[in-house]
C-alpha cells in the first residue's frame, strides 16, 4: 500500500479544530480520507504538544528532494522496463539503487514479471475490434460449427529469458509493460491440428518446409477425417489465421472450389484463435523426460492430442464471447488471455 502522504499545517489544525468541537473521530476521517486511527494520533499529538507544526524527526535527513522523487516517478510511468541502475545513471541520483526502488514502491509501483505478448498495431487492433463487434453476440451453437485449424512448432529445449518492469496493480497487460514475443531457431517438431466444441481432430506430423501445395495436401488428407473424427455432421465453418500459406493461390483456389465456408479471420489475433491455448497444453504437458529425442517427442505429443480432457475444450468455447467483450473493452489491443 502506498505511503500516506504527509498533511499540511492547514489540514492538521482543521481536524483538531473539529475535533474540540465534538466531530466524532470516524467522521473526520471519512471526511479528510485518512484513517480513524490516524486522526486520533494528530489529535494526540497537538495536545501534547501545544502546536500542529512538524517535529523535528530523527535519523539522516532525506538524500533526494521531492521534485528528483517526482522525477523518478515520472520516468517510471514513460518507460516501466526501466532499471533502477539506468535511473541513477540518467537522473545523476545521489543514492543507492535499492534506495531508488524503495522511492518507487512508495507511489504503489511493483516490480513483477513482463508479460509476453504479440505486438499489436494500431491498424489491427481497428480490424480486431471490428471482428469483435460484428461476432460477440454469436450463440453459442454458430461456434460449435466452427472447427480451428492451425499449425505449431514444439521446441525440444527452449530458454524463456524473463525481463522485470514496474508496473501497478491490474496492468499486467497494459502495452507498456509486456514484452514482445519473438521466435526463433532450433531442433523442434512441426504439426498441423484442428479441434470443435465435440473433440480434437487428427495431429499431423510436417516434415520439412511447410509450402502452400503441402498445407492443401495435409489439408485433403486429415479435415475430413477430422470431421469424421470429432463427430461433425453436415455444415460447418473452418478457422485459420493470415498465414501467407493459407492465403496463397492454390490454397484459395482449394477452399472455393470445395466451397468451404472460412471463417474471417483479423491480423495479430492469436489469442483469439482458440487451438493456440491447446498449443499451449500440448507443450507444457510434455515431460522433460520425452524431450532427449525427436521420435519420443512426437509419440509424447500424439499421445497427449488425444487424450485432451474434454472440460478444456468446453471452457475453450465457452470463454469465447468474454475473449470478443475484452478485445472492444481494450480498443482492439492486447488482452488477458
Amino acid at each position: 500500500m502506498p505511503k500516506m502522504r504527509e498533511l499540511t499545517l492547514a489540514e492538521r489544525s482543521q481536524i483538531f479544530y473539529r475535533r474540540i468541537n465534538g466531530d466524532s473521530l470516524k467522521k473526520i476521517a471519512l471526511d479528510s480520507n485518512i484513517s480513524a486511527e490516524g486522526v486520533r494520533k494528530i489529535v494526540h499529538r497537538l495536545e501534547q504538544n501545544g502546536t500542529a507544526e512538524n517535529q523535528p524527526k530523527s535519523g539522516h535527513p532525506r538524500k533526494t528532494t521531492r521534485k528528483q522523487d517526482r522525477v523518478i516517478v515520472r520516468e517510471v510511468k514513460k518507460n516501466p522496463l526501466v532499471s533502477t541502475k539506468q535511473l541513477k545513471s540518467d537522473l545523476n541520483l545521489p543514492i543507492e539503487e535499492i534506495q531508488i526502488h524503495a522511492r518507487i514502491k512508495q507511489v504503489g509501483f511493483l516490480e513483477r514479471i513482463s508479460k509476453k505478448q504479440p505486438f499489436i498495431s494500431k491498424i489491427n487492433a481497428k480490424k480486431r475490434f471490428a471482428f469483435a463487434k460484428q461476432f460477440k453476440n454469436k450463440s453459442p451453437d454458430f461456434w460449435k460449427k466452427v472447427i480451428f485449424i492451425d499449425e505449431s512448432k514444439f521446441e525440444l529445449r527452449c530458454c524463456n529469458r524473463r525481463k522485470y518492469v514496474w508496473k501497478k496493480q491490474g496492468e499486467c497487460f497494459k502495452s507498456t509493460v509486456i514484452t514482445p514475443t519473438v521466435k526463433y531457431g532450433g531442433e523442434s517438431v512441426c504439426v498441423w491440428g484442428c479441434f470443435s466444441a465435440n473433440d480434437v481432430g487428427n495431429l499431423h506430423f510436417i516434415d520439412g518446409i511447410l509450402t502452400g501445395a503441402r498445407y492443401v495436401n495435409i489439408v485433403q488428407q486429415n479435415l475430413q477425417d477430422s470431421t469424421i473424427k470429432m463427430n461433425i455432421h453436415g455444415d460447418y465453418i473452418s478457422q485459420q489465421d493470415n498465414d501467407p500459406k493459407h492465403k496463397c493461390k492454390l490454397a484459395t483456389k482449394y477452399f472455393n472450389g470445395y466451397d468451404f465456408q472460412l471463417l474471417p479471420w483479423p491480423p495479430q489475433s492469436p489469442y483469439l484463435n482458440l487451438i493456440e491455448h491447446l498449443w499451449d497444453h500440448l507443450d507444457r504437458s510434455v515431460s522433460e523426460k520425452f524431450r532427449n529425442n525427436k521420435s519420443v517427442f512426437k509419440q509424447a505429443l500424439l499421445s497427449i492430442w488425444n487424450s485432451i480432457d474434454e472440460n478444456i475444450i468446453n471452457k475453450l468455447f465457452e470463454s469465447m464471447p468474454r475473449r470478443l467483450e475484452e478485445v472492444i473493452r481494450n480498443k482492439g489491443y492486447q488482452t488477458s488471455y
